[in-house]
């Protein structure tokens, strides 16, 4: 039988007074915990005609415990502190009890760690020539030998992604097409993921120059061709056909 309103007072009021007392120790919290549930289960086993407590105002009422042991924590920090990740595991089981969604329990640490910032470095990206793109970059560039023809390089990008790790990207233009053509050095793990959409996306698995490669060809006729060698990221971006986009890909070395 579910709490009635008065027997749920009772319980909290009773056992949490137990634990502000005694010179602001707490004994056992597990064991306190234990005992707790043991005397709710035992208390919805007795008959009452007290009206069954609603999910609302359990909800309520555990809410408002959230609320006492907040301004507890700022008289007695290390009581509440302690009491706090117990009452957590209350208010998930009073609400587990009127619903089947699903419910998060927390555990407070007795001294949280400092968080750890990573130095990525300062993102800087800018327009240059190939030799000066060359000269920045820790790595040999990857230059494709063929181009579709009149394609010519419209514009150079230099960007500073972190610490060590660079991105080279080649914009070239014929008869208004644009092709993208990037490239990235790993470092750290580097990974790559790509998002597309599956009725209107065709994926293929490839090989350029011996290394996997995946080719997205949507219906808009923008393929995408992605791939690695020699510890770079490579990839093409533009309106042109598989035949073609596999021509520059192998054209790289």
């Amino acid at each position: 039988m579910a709490l009635s309103e008065k027997e749920l007072e009772r319980i909290i009021k009773s056992h949490v007074s137990k634990e502000l007392d005694a010179a602001i120790e707490v004994p056992n919290i597990d064991d306190q915990w234990k005992k707790i549930k043991q005397q709710i289960l035992e208390t919805e086993s007795i008959p009452t005609t007290e009206k069954p407590f609603s999910k609302r105002k359990r909800i309520v009422v555990a809410a408002t415990i959230l609320i006492s042991i907040g301004s507890i924590n700022f008289l007695y920090p290390h009581n509440a502190n302690a009491l706090g990740g117990k009452i957590g595991e209350f208010f998930a089981y009073i609400v587990g009890k009127t619903t089947k969604n699903q419910t998060e329990t927390y555990k407070q640490s007795k001294d949280p760690e400092i968080p750890k910032i990573q130095n990525l470095g300062s993102n800087i990206e800018k327009e240059v020539s190939l030799n000066q793109a060359q000269a920045e970059v820790p790595f040999k560039l990857a230059i494709p030998s063929y181009l579709p023809p009149e394609a010519k390089t419209s514009r150079v990008v230099l960007t500073s992604l972190g610490t060590d790790v660079n991105e080279v990207t080649i914009e070239y233009s014929y008869n208004d097409i644009v092709i993208v053509f990037s490239q990235q050095n790993c470092a750290s793990g580097t990974s790559r993921g790509s998002v597309y959409d599956t009725d209107d996306t065709v994926v293929k698995d490839l090989t350029v120059n011996g290394s996997p490669a995946i080719l997205y060809l949507s219906k808009n006729s923008i393929s995408t061709l992605n791939w690695q060698t020699r510890g770079l990221l490579l990839q093409i971006t533009g309106k042109i056909n598989e035949t073609e986009i596999l021509k520059i890909a192998n054209s790289i070395n």
